[in-house]
């Protein structure tokens, strides 16, 4: 079973160690009994929609999100028409800028994106004094998806306002999108998620359900047994010693969680 994954951007989308994700998801897919082949999409290269299974896209800086549209712009209807087919992409970050209809930049100025997403971004107001910022920087990030937890880090320079699309999930401790509870955005097999850490080394169970799904929408059954990936077991060990830490900081005072 064949699996073509194309990977936008690895130069400049790669703010938090994306290549990690790559590098898990190429060994979920072993594990799972799928090949795994993985395209570099740089700039000036286009993607073979007919034949790509899923679109990765790491997080960026805010100031490349201009040039990656623009650059991205000459197949905007390749992709619309990729995800109104049921195409998957897994977005990370500010990547939700390129995909999403405008951001607002401090000062009041504007960027268009793709508007593959129905979702605003506004970037959060900078400040000498760090205890009064609403920006996150590396906080842990702890959310429900479907019946899985997924635990991470989140660095967040911009709120998401949601519009005709759903969560991606719930947050139980963390900034989410906005401080509203709620987590990413998907939009048909679009997912979108504010977490980094990298996502998937941390939480193999969430690219193995991405992986069947896709998967199982191609026609083919595959087990979503994982016992044979080398990284579960530290995987599983480190989302329990996360989860302890996190509760320490609910004792603290103005920490707001669900857990």
């Amino acid at each position: 079973m064949m699996l073509n994954i194309a990977w936008v951007y690895p130069d400049i989308l790669n703010l938090h160690g994306d290549r990690g994700n790559i590098m898990a998801l190429s060994k979920i897919a072993e594990a799972m009994g799928i090949e795994a082949n993985i395209t570099k999409i740089n700039y000036g290269d286009t993607i073979d929609f007919d034949n790509t299974d899923l679109i990765f896209m790491g997080a960026g800086q805010l100031r490349d999100v201009t040039h990656v549209v623009k650059n991205m712009s000459a197949w905007e209807d390749n992709i619309k028409d990729y995800v109104e087919k049921g195409g998957y992409v897994l977005a990370i970050g500010s990547t939700g800028c390129v995909l999403g209809k405008k951001l607002t930049i401090e000062g009041g100025d504007t960027v268009d994106g793709l508007g593959v997403l129905d979702i605003t971004a506004k970037e959060l107001c900078r400040t000498k004094m760090p205890y009064v910022t609403k920006e996150v920087y590396g906080d842990d990030i702890w959310w429900n998806y479907k019946d899985m937890e997924i635990l991470g880090n989140q660095i967040q320079r911009v709120d998401y306002t949601l519009g005709d699309v759903k969560p991606l999930g719930e947050v139980m401790y963390g900034y989410g999108n906005n401080l509203g509870g709620q987590e990413g955005a998907r939009y048909n097999n679009v997912l979108l998620t504010n977490t980094v850490g990298p996502l998937l080394s941390s939480n193999p169970w969430f690219g193995a359900d991405l992986l069947s799904e896709i998967m199982e929408s191609k026609g083919e059954k595959v087990s979503t047994d994982l016992e044979k990936l080398e990284f579960l077991d530290y995987a599983k060990e480190a989302a329990v010693l996360r989860k302890k830490f996190i509760k320490e900081k609910f004792k603290l005072p103005g920490i707001i969680h669900k857990a």
